[in-house]
C-alpha cells in the first residue's frame, strides 16, 4: 500500500507583490510630484490681494532690498542689465519677463529695471507678489 505525505499548510506572507505595489508607488509619487523652486535668492514680495498665479516659464528678474540684481539668478549689474536682456531675448526667443523686487526696494530701482525691459524689446511683464 502506498502513503501519501500529508501536505503542509505554509503560513506566511509573500512579499513579492508587496514590494511591486511599494515599488509603483514609489514611481507614482515620484512623477507626480511638483517640486516648487525656491532659489537661494532671499526677498519679500509685496503684498497684493488680487494676485495671480503665473504657470508659465519666463525670464526672472531678481530685486534685493539693498539693489542687488539677478537675471535668472545670476548676478548682474544694473548697467550690464540691458546688454543681458537683449542676449537672452535674441537666444531664448522669450518675450515675457517677471519682476520680483523685495518690498523695500526703492521705486525708481524698479521703473529704470522696467525702462531697460522696455528697451530690450520686451513689451509682456509681470511684477510679482504674493497674496
Amino acid at each position: 500500500m502506498k502513503v501519501r505525505p500529508r501536505l503542509q499548510l505554509r503560513a506566511g506572507i509573500e512579499l513579492a507583490p508587496f514590494v511591486d505595489v511599494l515599488f509603483l508607488l514609489i514611481t507614482y509619487f515620484l512623477i507626480n510630484t511638483t517640486l516648487e523652486r525656491n532659489p537661494a535668492i532671499k526677498i519679500q514680495l509685496p503684498k497684493s490681494s488680487t494676485a495671480q498665479v503665473e504657470t508659465q516659464q519666463n525670464i526672472v528678474i531678481y530685486v534685493q532690498k539693498n539693489d542687488r540684481i539677478f537675471l535668472n539668478e545670476k548676478p548682474v549689474s544694473l548697467t550690464d542689465l540691458p546688454a543681458e536682456l537683449t542676449r537672452i531675448v535674441k537666444d531664448k526667443d522669450k518675450d515675457h519677463i517677471v519682476i520680483k523686487g523685495d518690498r523695500e526696494v526703492s521705486y525708481q530701482s524698479i521703473i529704470t529695471i522696467m525702462d531697460y525691459v522696455n528697451q530690450a524689446g520686451i513689451t509682456h511683464f509681470n511684477l510679482a507678489t504674493v497674496r
